[in-house]
């Protein structure tokens, strides 16, 4: 039902009016059968029609209590005489006073379920950012100058999305000897892909309900892991859970190099897995923008115009223009451009991926490059979804 709002027209729902007319007629055959000189009761020590009036108002808001009190009228002209006009009016005070509380009450609901569906995204979109910054900035390389391995690094060789070739990476980056990658889909998890001996696991297991629940990635602390593996309650030591394009995957680990049990590599997992899973959505979903962009630029088009499309952020891309002769400073672009950005330059065109800025955050990118490269002349800022396809 929809609700009553000042200026609108009120719209009586056919099934509405079919239940009040049904328990109105109701009410005055059993009245007429029990009490003929007071059928509607409003003559009796407490009156009961003002109770079945709150009631029904509190339950259809005002179209139910304007039918109700129509109904009400009708009943009171032919059952009463002289018309009690007195109990009507108050009958409608209880009836316009029980709807007003069903309209605020329901308004408050509906605000409380909005923020939180809100909140639930913002919480999403925040958490998948978490860890492409950590990807962009390379944190882990900047805190680990002697790091033997990078995010990008690992990226630069993951080419074939597939889920042997993650397999392969996290093998020879990580240490990892035995894990399975499993898909979460309907409730089920499906093995993808298993390396060494593979890792069974039961997804009504506790760890594995709460690593899926909360999206979570953890390690068994080591000082747990061989007494679980003695008394047999596990058979693994660390879980990894990303959620991507593609659908939510886990990563089972049951033996690796005991060096690499520490939170970083856990994180570097978690994204490489996220990695793995937008890759797979990305090529299986025929997106392009342009024909001669590589493919990091593609991927992270692909993944502004999924956020555009679930959440309703902007992301635009502003294609410049340049002398061909000039086309060594405008590489310099690709080093002032921020982490998430991507840059792709064509022979006299450069295309400037802005993901997650508003139409204020490209004008003042224009301005600040315009300062330092002066010969680069603005052709079209397009939105994400005008300047790519789906093919």
């Amino acid at each position: 039902m929809r609700a009553f709002r000042l200026g609108e027209r009120i719209t009586i729902e056919k099934v509405i009016f079919v239940e009040i007319f049904l328990l109105t007629t109701l009410l005055l055959v059993l009245g007429w059968y029990f009490n003929r000189e007071d059928p509607l009761f409003i003559k009796s020590r407490y009156d009961l029609i003002n109770l079945l009036v709150v009631a029904l108002s509190l339950y259809y808001g005002y179209s139910g209590a304007i039918v109700l009190i129509f109904l009400l009228s009708v009943g009171y002209f032919f059952f009463y005489q002289p018309f009690p006009l007195n109990d009507l009016l108050q009958n409608l005070l209880f009836a316009l006073l029980s709807s007003e509380f069903r309209y605020i009450w329901d308004k408050k609901i509906k605000l409380a379920l909005a923020d939180k569906t809100y909140a639930e995204q913002m919480a999403e979109l925040y958490r998948r950012e978490l860890f492409s910054l950590k990807f962009e900035y390379d944190l882990l390389e900047k805190q680990f100058v002697l790091s033997p391995y990078s995010v990008r690094n690992i990226l630069e060789r993951f080419k074939v999305p597939s889920s042997k070739a993650f397999m392969e990476l996290i093998s020879d980056f990580f240490g990892i000897v035995s894990a399975e990658l499993y898909k979460y889909e309907d409730g089920k998890l499906i093995s993808l892909e298993k390396l060494g001996g593979g890792v069974k696991v039961d997804k009504e297991d506790p760890l594995i309900q709460e690593a899926l629940e909360l999206n979570t990635s953890f390690y068994i602390p080591p000082k747990d892991i061989l007494r679980k593996a003695i008394s047999k309650e596990v058979n693994f030591i660390a879980l990894v859970v990303a959620e991507s394009y593609a659908g939510k995957f886990l990563l089972a680990i049951k033996d690796m190099d005991f060096l690499n049990i520490n939170e970083e590599v856990l994180t570097y997992m978690t994204i490489l897995l996220e990695y793995y899973g937008d890759s797979i959505a990305f090529e299986a979903s025929g997106f392009y923008c342009t024909k001669f962009c590589d493919r990091e630029f593609e991927l992270q088009a692909y993944r502004m115009q999924s956020l555009k499309e679930r959440f309703g952020i902007d992301s635009f891309v502003v294609v410049f223009e340049y002398p061909p002769e000039r086309r060594e400073e405008v590489v310099k672009l690709r080093s002032m451009v921020k982490g998430l950005d991507r840059v792709c330059i064509n022979e006299n065109k450069v295309f400037v991926l802005l993901p997650i800025t508003p139409k204020e955050g490209v004008e003042r990118f224009i301005e600040r490059i315009s300062k330092n490269m002066d010969f680069l002349k603005v052709k079209e800022i397009k939105p994400i979804g005008e300047f790519c396809n789906v093919g």
